[in-house]
């Protein structure tokens, strides 16, 4: 018993945080008073409320492109799974990302894919999930400018914060794609650090050389398919966009598209910020203050906002949950084992050697696929 309860009086402590932002900074923020954000919601029908959730399982459907692109072999379903298992932790969990990570190497090392190729597909998704979201703000705010519209500071704000995080990820990618110079350099390090700490392992033919090596495989896979990597993320987000533009609707809002795609910028950035699990309450209180920003109706704000983020994080916890432990209970159905990690599994590096002290070494090869 007591190995679950500090995690969960951190789950709680976090979570209860994120809900006090939203249950109280929400109306301070916006005006709405709870009584009006409760008739805005009322608004909402059987009909518009499916619409929506076929919204947000189309916005998921379309992402998977880019996932089966960073991971030759891998289905667009199990591409799927693995975002709702991976989401499922996250939103459930604060700093949940390390946990997710873990559940979808488990799953996909059950797949026959290797430790290298899982690496590869974790660190690209990311760069590329990361690109479009600190680069939307500065292409919402020139939207802004040619529209005429005045934007808030919290749009200003998010516009710098987005672009200085894009030019230190473009000087960063930029490093690492021109040559083998930095990623040796960072190797050599990291062999002098292994050589005078007993605890950290050592690579036999040297970091140096590892790390050149995941970087050549990493280029050409981008080469490969950065297309699809980017362009299934810019739908992803082209999708959400419009789920938040019908859920405004749906609640009796009429705001204009420029209006939403500024709400739509600053959630995208706020949502890195995930000290409470799905980065709860800072991402609800400033989407309400941006629309407040351009007049939107406080009870519509408020309303609207609650309604986008039951789906695109309330939602993938059940739909998430039910999915991975479906696929475990499979499993175990047809005697191949498996179990969710451990805390000390998510403190543990998914590295690049495709090994673990959970379990023997996978050759770093083209994935063998298991037929389930």
């Amino acid at each position: 018993m007591s190995r679950w309860t500090g995690p969960a009086a951190r789950l709680a402590l976090c979570g209860g945080a994120g809900a006090a932002m939203v249950v109280l900074a929400l109306p301070a923020v916006s005006g709405a008073r709870w009584d009006e954000t409760g008739a805005a919601l009322g608004e909402v029908g059987s009909t518009e409320l499916v619409l929506l959730v076929a919204l947000w399982a189309a916005g998921l459907w379309v992402h998977t492109p880019s996932l089966t692109a960073a991971l030759p072999g891998l289905s667009h379903r199990r591409a799927l799974l693995l975002n709702l298992s991976g989401s499922f932790v996250s939103n459930l969990l604060p700093l949940g990302g390390a946990v997710g990570t873990v559940v979808n190497w488990r799953m996909a090392r059950a797949w026959g894919f290797g430790g290298n190729a899982f690496a590869r597909w974790a660190m690209l998704t990311n760069v590329a999930d990361t690109v479009v979201k600190v680069a939307l703000p500065g292409l919402v705010l020139c939207w802004v400018a040619m529209s005429g519209a005045v934007a808030g500071g919290v749009m200003g704000a998010a516009a710098a914060v987005g672009t200085g995080l894009l030019g230190v990820l473009v000087l960063g990618v930029g490093l690492v794609a021109r040559d083998d110079r930095a990623v040796r350099w960072a190797g050599g390090r990291a062999d002098a650090v292994a050589a005078r700490v007993r605890w950290v392992p050592s690579a036999p033919e040297g970091y140096g050389e590892r790390a050149a090596g995941f970087r050549r495989d990493s280029t050409r896979l981008v080469r490969a398919g950065w297309g699809w990597m980017l362009g299934g993320k810019l739908a992803y987000a082209a999708l959400q966009a419009v789920l938040l533009w019908a859920c405004l609707r749906a609640v009796g809002g009429q705001v204009e598209p420029v209006v939403v795609a500024c709400a739509f910028a600053v959630e995208r950035v706020l949502s890195m910020l995930v000290l409470t699990p799905g980065a709860v309450g800072a991402v609800e209180v400033g989407m309400v203050g941006m629309l407040g920003t351009f007049g939107t109706a406080p009870a519509v704000a408020v309303a609207g906002v609650l309604v986008y983020r039951a789906l695109v994080v309330g939602m993938e916890v059940p739909v998430g949950g039910l999915a991975l432990f479906g696929w475990c209970a499979l499993r175990r159905r047809a005697g191949l084992g498996w179990r969710l990690p451990t805390a000390q599994d998510a403190a543990a590096p998914v590295g690049v050697t495709g090994s673990s002290p959970a379990a023997p070494a996978i050759p770093a090869t083209e994935p063998v696929v298991t037929p389930r």
